[in-house]
């Protein structure tokens, strides 16, 4: 007898399929992964509607797996946070740099995965920053506040870490020009991560960010070439924007970080 609908294999690995649903931790990543190109596209201006297509599945599992749409947006930008800060993702972008390339076109290299990082980084605080300003999660989801503040936890760890492989891995790139350095190293190590910071919120508001051959230009014929005389004091012979300014500057741009 032909098998039937019930007894067919394909209904039998469908009915196999329904007995072995996701675990809810499961089910909450697999929903993160598939809608997150869709947010890194649109930020918070989508709807559930859109976001249960993006994952395939009804509205209905959206909001039992995650409370409501900021609770899935908000988890969404910080999983992606997370990973553009992941150190080790830094370690291999910067270890891939060639280094018989001359100077200037490694540090280049260097300005460009770093803005692009950056740039990715930034892109999913403002989604956070657009979600919840400087409140947080609502509390009226504990479970989500308790994974976010998970996360942030994480993420606060994770950026000390990825801080110290690019200090390693920037050494690594002026390893073979440390006789033509003229300024120590650790110098020109901050000066090269600093080319990156432009990209940050509230950086914006001080013009567009130069390309990173403009930069990697200026940094390399800054940073190498006759050493300077030990007792040259460069400190008395520069003009340095007054200190008031500056800390003003410095306050302004702290107070618009999340």
């Amino acid at each position: 007898m032909p098998p039937t609908p019930e007894t067919s294999p394909d209904a039998a690995g469908t009915a196999r399929r329904r007995a072995a649903p996701l675990a809810p931790e499961d089910r909450r990543a697999a929903i993160v992964e598939a809608v997150m190109p869709l947010v890194a596209e649109r930020g918070a201006d989508v709807t559930s509607r859109e976001l249960a297509d993006a994952a395939g599945v009804a509205e209905g599992t959206l909001f039992r797996a995650f409370g409501d749409k900021a609770c899935l947006i908000g988890e969404v930008a910080l999983t992606g946070l997370l990973r553009a800060s992941d150190p080790a993702v830094a370690r291999a972008d910067l270890g891939a740099i060639d280094g018989r390339l001359p100077l200037v076109d490694r540090v280049r290299q260097v300005i460009e995965r770093g803005q692009r990082r950056s740039e990715e980084a930034v892109a999913w605080v403002m989604v956070l920053r657009f979600l919840y300003g400087k409140e947080g999660p609502d509390e009226r989801d504990h479970g989500h506040r308790e994974r976010a503040q998970e996360m942030r936890s994480r993420l606060i760890a994770q950026q000390e870490t990825r801080r110290t492989v690019v200090e390693e891995a920037l050494e690594r790139v002026l390893a073979q020009e440390l006789d033509r350095l003229r300024v120590p190293i650790e110098v020109a190590v901050s000066l090269i991560e600093a080319a990156t910071a432009h990209h940050r919120p509230g950086l914006e508001r001080m013009g567009p960010p130069l390309p990173a051959d403009v930069l990697a230009d200026a940094l390399v014929h800054g940073i190498v070439g006759e050493k300077r005389s030990p007792d040259h004091d460069v400190l008395d012979n520069h003009d340095w924007p007054n200190a008031e300014y500056a800390g003003d500057e410095a306050a302004a741009h702290h107070s618009e970080e999340v």
